[in-house]
């Protein structure tokens, strides 16, 4: 048995059906962790021995604590809850309907925070366990266009940072996970609105040169696995040099104004 499988022996995994998430399950698996990973379409993802699709739509689900409880009900416990569910809207800011901004603040901060609340009780009562909540580089270096994207991962991220603290020596442990660019069907499958915007036009097409050159999926796994083996709190970076090492200098190193000059000329707007 791998050292992973012998503090998680199960998994919750939102997202679960493609990109990240599915690479997060594969990973897990390997390493002898049962997997319950969540999709909104959970017929169309193939269980297994120790992978089991289970139904979750953060937007209309009514009661995420009542969700919560069936499933670790059923699955005999959770060890390990992974938040990773994720969309995006790409548009100018005057242009997002309300629908657009409350379904995106739904699916990437108020309902893991909520599922993150619900099972983090259970976690801290146990002693035991680990949250990982996947936010993004995005939330520190943020994507034009993307605003309230990046605003749900800038928020997460302060969520998981400020739970660390409340019991920095103890489990659970905290892992607050920033992916780079991945391409993934989230990313693929983006909403985009009001593409007359020939700025908005020059950021999506800049994201598909990134995407095109992005790591593999498997590569976010494998440092998710790096950050589970720490057993502690810990901020993961995942993705390309640049962004992982250079983009992170520019964070810490370098003025607001600058930074901005430097990520419009990153995204090709002039």
């Amino acid at each position: 048995m791998s050292r992973i499988a012998e503090r998680y022996q199960r998994a919750l995994i939102t997202g679960a059906g493609s990109g990240l998430g599915k690479a997060f399950a594969t990973r897990l698996i390997r390493e002898g962790v049962e997997v319950w990973g969540t999709s909104r379409k959970p017929e169309n993802l193939e269980p297994s021995d120790r992978f089991r699709p289970i139904q979750l739509d953060l937007v209309s689900e009514p009661d995420l604590g009542e969700w919560f409880e069936r499933w670790e009900r059923e699955s005999g416990g959770f060890d390990l809850v992974i938040n990773n569910a994720g969309l995006g809207v790409l548009a100018p800011v005057e242009k997002l309907r309300n629908t657009d901004i409350i379904t995106q603040i739904q699916v990437m901060l108020s309902g893991p925070i909520l599922l993150a609340t619900h099972s983090f009780s259970v976690l801290r009562a146990g002693k035991k366990g680990c949250l990982v909540n996947v936010s993004s580089m995005a939330g520190v270096l943020p994507i034009p266009f993307l605003s309230v994207y990046n605003a749900t991962k800038a928020g997460l991220s302060a969520f998981s940072q400020s739970i660390m603290m409340e019991a920095p020596k103890d489990p659970p442990w905290v892992i607050d996970f920033l992916p780079g660019d991945y391409d993934t069907a989230v990313n693929r499958n983006m909403k985009k609105l009001h593409m007359d915007s020939k700025d908005c036009n020059r950021v999506w097409h800049r994201l598909e040169e990134l995407m095109s050159e992005a790591p593999q999926t498997e590569k976010a796994a494998d440092d998710l696995i790096r950050a589970l083996k720490k057993f502690r709190h810990c901020t993961c970076t995942s993705g390309s040099f640049v962004q992982t090492s250079i983009a992170s200098w520019l964070r810490r190193l370098s003025p607001a104004t600058l930074q901005r000059k430097i990520l419009r000329r990153y995204y090709r707007l002039p």
